[in-house]
């Protein structure tokens, strides 16, 4: 039980981005309806491109999107507002050419636009680059927040002329035939549908946005005939597929958002396996079928690994893994950070510990913080402990006060006595200062009667007598490195 506690504490740093692709997915699956009925599905790369060049076309005004992110945001809307127009009027009565050759044409060229512009500017590459891909791992709570509000005022928006934006999208004709002004309809759901993509990529990059929109409402057109029953299915696909994905992110150490994309398209391949099965003429031969390119399929991929190409010597040893990692340390951006310190913490090399506490000292992510900790701990080099001792000293979280506590009685020093005590003080420090009085008496080998169920006034004579142990007795304490004990 006690080996699984550590990560269910870690596990909280995944619920924001929980919460967020739960926020995505419910307003996402509707608009995908629209778009898979329309038959315009890559409008959300276009109209995210044509947002992105509004924003590289602000850098070029001198705006920074970190200092004026709200007036880069407006250009951005402003860009896309007129691709919504664009969008509306490239619709024909007649389709003689698809909407979605138009929907190309546009991303290109706003691609291009965007490629020319920052030509002619030495910075602003990375900011576009950040804003197309995002980092859902990164994302706050405060971002969800103001993220779930625009969305509910969007979804709103929608509820109330629901019936005409069906309308247009399933059945034009019949719309344009009731009087329902198309062009105008059309802008309006352009426009909202381009703020929403706007937000979403913005937070959490094009490839998750884009798979929220069109997996699974493609799934639910598979089982249902009903806008209702597509909408329920789609979003328990989604919320099911982000909730795997996830945990599968979390506890194999990979990117977040891409595991999402990939459990929504093995929930896509399994659908489609069941559909092909369950509908074809012959079933047993439909099962031959997928069995047989199934087969292949690993023949085909296990064949192509005979075929790795040896990696030079001196490329080898020029780009060690301790080296890679090392530089990751050295990035700007968080999530370079804290792949590094992630993965550092399980290799051995006297350079690690030097790095992870020189991060420690400047990082101001909670996050990255907490994954250095771990890797320090993991160490088991006493190098870390002024780095640890600093750390202590400012001010986190209880849940991250704790992961520094341990790491610092981990490591034989007793200062993590202290660190404990101030958690055990704190009445907000909830479940943090029941795991904080596990740790103190297994580290001391001492009942003090503390019970964290009961609040700091009730348990004052409790904290008396730690603090008197940890002046009196603490300090007398010798650190065995061999039993990893306090003796």
């Amino acid at each position: 039980m006690q080996r699984h506690i550590p990560d269910l504490l870690e596990l909280r740093w995944m619920l924001v981005p929980f919460l967020a692709c739960l926020v995505l997915s419910i307003n996402h699956v509707y608009l995908g309806i629209h778009v898979i009925a329309r038959k315009v599905i890559f409008v959300d790369l276009a109209l995210a491109q044509i947002a992105a060049l509004g924003a590289t076309y602000a850098l070029t005004l001198g705006y920074d999107p970190g200092m004026d992110a709200f007036k880069v945001s407006l250009f951005s809307l402003a860009f896309t507002f007129v691709g919504a127009g664009a969008f509306a009027v490239a619709r024909m009565r007649k389709e003689r050419v698809p909407q979605e050759a138009f929907i190309g044409i546009i991303y290109a060229a706003a691609s291009a636009a965007a490629i020319l512009i920052l030509s002619k500017s030495a910075t602003g590459g990375e900011e576009l680059k950040h804003m197309l891909v995002g980092d859902v791992l990164l994302v706050s709570l405060s971002s969800v927040i103001n993220m779930a509000l625009l969305y509910g005022s969007i979804g709103l928006f929608h509820v109330i002329f629901r019936r005409k934006f069906l309308a247009i999208s399933i059945d034009p004709e019949v719309a344009e035939g009731s009087g329902i002004n198309i062009r105008f309809w059309d802008i309006l759901f352009y426009m909202s549908f381009g703020i929403v993509i706007t937000k979403s990529v913005a937070i959490v990059g094009v490839l998750l946005v884009f798979s929220y929109l069109v997996v699974p409402a493609v799934i639910a057109q598979m089982w249902s005939e009903t806008i209702r029953g597509r909408l329920l299915l789609g979003w328990l696909m989604a919320i099911l597929a982000s909730t795997l994905g996830i945990f599968w992110s979390f506890y194999s150490d990979y990117p977040t958002g891409p595991a999402v994309v990939v459990m929504l398209f093995l929930f896509l391949v399994l659908s489609a396996t069941v559909y092909y099965i369950l509908h074809a003429p012959a079933r047993m031969r439909a099962v031959l079928n997928f069995a047989g390119m199934t087969l292949f399929a690993v023949v085909f991929i296990a064949g192509l690994g005979y075929f790795r190409k040896a990696a030079p010597v001196s490329a080898t040893v020029a780009a060690s893994p301790v080296d890679l990692l090392l530089n990751e340390l050295n990035e700007t951006e968080e999530a370079h950070q804290l792949d590094g310190a992630t993965h550092l913490g399980d290799l051995s090399d006297p350079r690690i510990v030097p790095a992870l506490s020189s991060l420690l000292a400047r990082s101001k992510s909670d996050q990255v913080v907490e994954a250095t900790v771990t890797a320090l701990s993991k160490q088991q080099d006493p190098r870390a402990i002024p780095a640890l001792h600093e750390a202590a000293a400012s001010i986190y979280d209880d849940f991250l006060k704790l992961t520094i506590g341990k790491a610092q009685l981990t490591l034989g020093d007793r200062e993590g006595f202290a660190t404990l005590i101030k958690i055990l003080k704190d009445d907000d420090a909830g479940y943090a200062r029941h795991q904080a009085n596990e740790i103190l008496e297994a580290k001391s080998g001492k009942r003090f009667g503390y019970n964290a169920e009961l609040s700091v006034a009730q348990n004052a004579d409790a904290v008396r007598k730690i603090e008197r142990w940890h002046a009196s007795e603490a300090g007398k304490l010798k650190w065995n490195p061999k039993t990893g004990k306090f003796e």
